[in-house]
């Protein structure tokens, strides 16, 4: 009997070692699960915070796109309702009955017909210079 009392106490002794080691162990996982569940607040709030950025940016850029489309629609009807007649006038241009500047290409082929020396490097403005002074 005395050995069986012995392993008895052995066994108990060895069940409240394995109680212990599983309390331990429960306890090690709670921990670790307050740890991923920190992690995965942390992980949604920084989530949260790029979205909001996103939306904020996309948000810029949609405004900035619309008042760049307001701006080109504004040009495009300033071009449509500018008159024809209200182009500037260069006197001397060479055009018969014309009341209307020429264009820079109609300068060039003017300079071009009369031979001036270095029309393709000239601006408008020389263009129109060299043809009032060449004969």
């Amino acid at each position: 009997m005395p050995k069986q009392k012995k392993s008895i106490k052995a066994a108990e002794q060895a069940l409240a070692n394995a109680r212990t080691a599983v309390s331990d162990a429960k306890r090690a996982v709670r921990k670790l699960d307050k740890k991923a569940r920190r992690k995965a607040e942390v992980l949604e709030k920084e989530l949260r915070d790029a979205e909001k950025s996103a939306r904020k940016t996309i948000k810029k850029a949609d405004a900035a796109a619309a008042r760049q489309a307001e701006r080109l629609e504004q040009l495009r009807v300033q071009r449509i309702t500018v008159p024809p007649d209200s182009r500037p006038r260069v006197a001397g241009d060479g055009a018969a009955g014309s009341t209307a500047a020429p264009t820079y290409r109609e300068l060039r082929e003017q300079a071009k017909s009369k031979r001036i020396a270095g029309y393709s490097r000239m601006d408008k403005a020389a263009l129109i210079t060299a043809l009032a002074t060449h004969p």
